[in-house]
């Protein structure tokens, strides 16, 4: 079979199939508007938090108004004692507890050392940022506030007043690359890489396991097909791949305005390697398997541990070294950072060389290894 006609072959037979062509078509397009929604403001809101207030004083009570105006916490009550509060806390009821000292007032006019302490579970990273950060934020106006009505009440001239209003260097926070600070804007520019990998995987193993099978028409013969036909299946099923990668970084990320357009030209030549090397990977489990079924009831396993190994979500260098070598096996952990760097920090080929060559030995390396797959799957068939 010529390799025009096995590629030709193979989207057809893709797209007939009733139970797979939602996978190769309207999968991915769905995961792109579901996947984000949670995500869509962009930042945390309303993290619900307990006051514990022992100082019950003028100031005290500022700093509970205050908070309750922070969008990003919500006030959900106050506590009289810490052992309540953490009650609430161990529950999942809420997610940090603001603790103020007795006497916190009085100390912070006489210029005592004090402190507000803050509580939170760990478990969730970003919410204990949320409350860490807007605690903070509130409590730095009050303390220099609370500074200035000091110093006037030492009978301090205005201008002291105006430079304690204004102590320390001027700071001017510009980010980089995620303008919004969204966690939408980090997480989805990585995840949706994957959520293409995985969709496609599913769909290219069960396609060549039916295939296999022999419960439809096969285009790999009565024998172990030939290379233009392997060749012609893989660019067939690596044409489905490319199409879902610039789905995502060509319209998902322009209708969700993530960061985008760093590096196109380079973003789709790159999505093409990433493409070879999901269908060739998706070919060899596929033939692996030998089952329409199996590829769905092991690959479905598979995408939270990815998350984790490729480093976007916990970092590499706190992994042992075989869960980072084995990482290295999976497309998505240099897909990921590459497409990250040349879509959204318009990295050039040189700085994402680390990633490259890793994709290009993968895909050498699946290439081969779907190849034998299927030659070794119909000899001990017809065997």
């Amino acid at each position: 079979m010529s390799l025009w006609r096995s590629l030709v072959n193979t989207l057809a037979a893709a797209l007939r199939d009733r139970g797979l062509v939602v996978m190769f078509v309207a999968a991915v397009p769905v995961y792109s508007f579901f996947y984000p929604l949670p995500y869509a403001t962009q930042a945390v809101r309303h993290v619900p938090l307990v006051v514990v207030d022992l100082d019950a004083s003028p100031l005290s009570r500022d700093i509970v108004s205050r908070l309750s105006a922070v969008p990003s916490v919500r006030i959900d009550g106050i506590a009289s004692t810490v052992g309540e509060a953490s009650t609430a806390l161990a529950s999942g009821q809420i997610a940090g507890i603001v603790l103020v000292p007795e006497n916190f007032a009085r100390d912070a006019a006489r210029g005592t050392p004090t402190a507000v302490t803050v509580f939170g579970t760990g478990a969730y990273p970003v919410q204990d940022k949320a409350v860490l950060g807007s605690v903070g934020a509130v409590l730095q106006g009050v303390v220099t506030e609370v500074g200035g009505v000091r110093v006037a009440h030492q009978g301090a001239p205005a201008a002291a007043l105006l430079e304690s209003a204004h102590a320390g260097p001027a700071f001017v926070d510009q980010p980089l690359f995620n303008l919004a600070r969204g966690y939408g804007s980090y997480v989805v520019a990585a995840v949706g890489i994957l959520i293409v990998q995985q969709v496609m995987l599913m769909a290219i193993a069960s396609l060549v396991g039916t295939w296999l099978e022999g419960r439809a028409g096969t285009l790999f013969g009565a024998s172990a097909p030939g290379l233009s036909t392997l060749v012609g299946t893989l660019l067939g099923f690596a044409l489905f791949v490319f199409l879902a990668l610039l789905y995502f970084i060509g319209f998902v990320f322009w209708f969700q305005d993530y960061p985008r357009g760093g590096n196109l030209g380079g973003a789709l030549a790159f999505a093409a390697l990433t493409a070879l090397t999901i269908a060739s990977l998706g070919i060899a489990l596929g033939a692996w398997f030998a089952d329409r079924e199996r590829a769905f009831q092991v690959l479905l396993a598979t995408s939270v541990p990815f998350v984790f190994m490729c480093g976007i979500v916990f970092p590499r260098e706190a992994m042992p070294a075989p869960i980072n070598a084995l990482a290295l096996l999976i497309p998505t952990t240099p897909g990921i950072f590459g497409f990250v760097k040349l879509n959204q920090m318009g990295a050039s080929w040189s700085e994402i060389r680390p990633e490259f060559v890793n994709m290009a030995a993968l895909l050498l390396l699946y290439a081969l290894l779907a190849s034998w797959a299927v030659h070794w799957r119909r000899q001990e068939q017809a065997a």
